[in-house]
């Protein structure tokens, strides 16, 4: 058996000297090409490095450090004093446009969403949700499934179900899941697309017994199961 594959054999090892053979004379062929890509790739490394260590680490680190006051005042309810600051601290505004590609940048924007739906300003809560892109993994679910609640408020309930469904898609856990599942059900229930609704109150119901939403949507499963026939 060896000797019939052994042509083949022979053949290949030709095929791959012969590889070696060209790429050896394409790279003398094209030294000074491959001495100047190397040194541009090394650039390239240095400065993003540079960049790094020089200017975004530095930023992030002081964005973090001037986010906190507006952090507390949001936490007492003092909203526009976490907006724009007290004179002595900045707010989320100047955070979020001065810091916007940092950690504590976008946190500011997913706060500044949470604050203009306080607010009934539900464009503007749209606009600062679409730009936060939180580290953490709930808050950026959170900062797409929001911007369903605020298209809810303006009427537009094809666009919300669409961030409803995007977020509950996004990370699978018994808080955010659920909880968008259950949001776009019942907007399929109120369009009356009940086999759509049956199926998202069904999830809940099967596949997140523990979550809050458990018992409402065992609720509604049941009369979506009868609409949808």
């Amino acid at each position: 058996m060896s000797t019939k594959h052994a042509p083949e054999t022979e053949q290949k090892d030709l095929d791959l000297g012969e590889v070696y053979t060209r790429t050896e004379l394409w790279i003398e062929n094209n030294k000074k090409a491959v001495t100047y890509g190397g040194l541009g790739l090394v650039v390239v490394v240095l400065l993003a490095v540079g960049y790094k260590k020089l200017y975004a680490e530095p930023r992030a680190t002081e964005a973090s450090e001037n986010i906190w006051k507006a952090q507390y005042y949001f936490e007492i309810d003092s909203l526009d004093k976490a907006i724009n600051g007290d004179g002595n601290y900045y707010g989320f505004d100047y955070i979020a446009s001065e810091y916007g590609g940092t950690p504590s940048g976008s946190l500011a924007h997913f706060y500044l969403g949470s604050i203009y739906m306080q607010k009934g300003e539900y464009e503007l809560a749209i606009e600062h949700y679409k730009k936060a892109s939180p580290g953490d993994d709930v808050l950026r679910v959170l900062a797409v499934g929001n911007q369903g609640d605020a298209l809810v408020e303006l009427g537009r309930t094809d666009e919300a179900l669409a961030r409803f469904e995007k977020a509950a898609s996004m990370e699978t856990n018994d808080f955010t899941t659920p909880l968008f599942l259950m949001k776009a059900g019942l907007i399929y229930q109120e369009k009356g697309d009940w086999k759509k609704a049956a199926k998202a109150f069904g999830r809940i119901a099967q596949e997140f017994p523990n979550s809050a939403e458990v018992m409402q949507a065992r609720k509604h499963l049941g009369r979506a199961e009868q609409m949808a026939g």
